[in-house]
C-alpha cells in the first residue's frame, strides 16, 4: 500500500504527511501523529512499510475517537488497530468497488 497523500475521516479531508522527525509534544520519537485541529497526520516513513500501514490505521482510529469523543485510551486503539491491520492485511480486503 502507499501512503496517500489525504484522507477523508468524519467528512474532512486529513493531510497526511511524511516526517522523518515525528515527535510526541513531550519530545518522543514516534511512529505517527494524529493533531485534530489542524486535520493532520504524520507518518514516520523512517520505518518499514508495515509499520507505516498500521501507523496509518491507528492515526485514523485515533481522529475517530477525537471527533466523536469517545474516549478510548491508547492502549485499547493500539490493540484495534492492531487486530484490524492484520485482518486487513492477512485476507487481502479491500472496500473498493
Amino acid at each position: 500500500m502507499l501512503i496517500p497523500d489525504k484522507v477523508k475521516i468524519g467528512g474532512h479531508i486529513y493531510t497526511i504527511k511524511l516526517n522523518f522527525i515525528c515527535r510526541t509534544d513531550d519530545g518522543q520519537v514516534c511512529c505517527g501523529l494524529h493533531k485534530g485541529a489542524q486535520e493532520l497526520i504524520e507518518i514516520n516513513p523512517g520505518y518499514p512499510l508495515g509499520t507505516q500501514e498500521s501507523t496509518l490505521l491507528h492515526e485514523i482510529i485515533e481522529a475517530i475517537n477525537w471527533a466523536g469523543e469517545i474516549g478510548m485510551e491508547h492502549r485499547q486503539i493500539s490493540a484495534l488497530e492492531e487486530g484490524l491491520y492484520q485482518v486487513l492485511k492477512d485476507n487481502k480486503l479491500h472496500f473498493d468497488e
